[in-house]
Formats: C-alpha cells, structure tokens, sequence
C-alpha cells in the first residue's frame, strides 16, 4: 500500500509558489474565521518584501474537532493541508490537520526555517 506524500514546511508567503495539490505545513496567525465557508484567514508577515502573505484555509474536515479558542483573531496556528486554489493575493488550502502553535518565539521560527530551506533540509 502506497504511502501519502510527507507534507513540505514552507512560509505561508511561499504557498504562492506551491503547485495544486503539493502537501504542505506552514505556521500562520487567525486573522478571521469566515463561518458560512468554514474558512480561516491565515497570514505571517515574513519575509518583509511584497507578497501574498494570506492563506485562506478550509477546516470543514476538521470542525467536530476544531476547539473555538483555536480559531480566534491573533492565535497562531500550524495547518497541514492541500494547495486547493491560487488567487492573486492569496493561497487557498484544505486543511488535513491543525494545531496551536502556543506562545510561539517567532523569531526563533523563522532563522531555523530559513536554515532549513536553506540547506534542503
């Protein structure tokens, strides 16, 4: 039995560059929660350059276990999902699992997610 492809760390601006269908995980902040979609609007503001730097995510799958604390304005999240769609300004993915990502040192994120990518890692 074949095994699901392992999801790929990225920046939430990096999504952009992400094909339909590539697993991916990346760490993004509750902006809003649009409830007729069942639709979070996820952004990190890194790196500091012009781009798209909102993901729209789709947690229908996960709504009998999403927790309402979860889902609040400035919580910062960890999303697995499939890139879905591309629009512009924004990636669409469908979440597959997701979690909170606590009192997260951003900074510290960052450097090592950049070491990583750097090295291929």
């Amino acid at each position: 039995m074949a095994r699901p492809p392992p999801s790929r760390l990225v920046f939430l601006a990096d999504l952009q560059q992400a094909n339909l269908g590539d697993k991916v995980r990346f760490l993004g902040c509750v902006q809003r929660y649009e409830i007729p979609t069942a639709t979070l609007v996820l952004s990190h503001d890194y790196p500091r350059e012009p781009a798209p730097k909102h993901a729209h995510v789709n947690i229908d799958h996960l709504l009998e276990s999403v927790k309402s604390e979860d889902i609040q304005s400035g919580v910062w999240l960890n999303v697995v999902g499939y890139v879905s769609q591309h629009t512009p300004k924004s990636v669409h993915v469908q979440a597959l699992m997701m979690w909170s990502a606590g009192s997260i040192k951003l900074d510290v994120y960052e450097r090592a997610l950049n070491e990583r990518l750097a090295t291929g890692t």
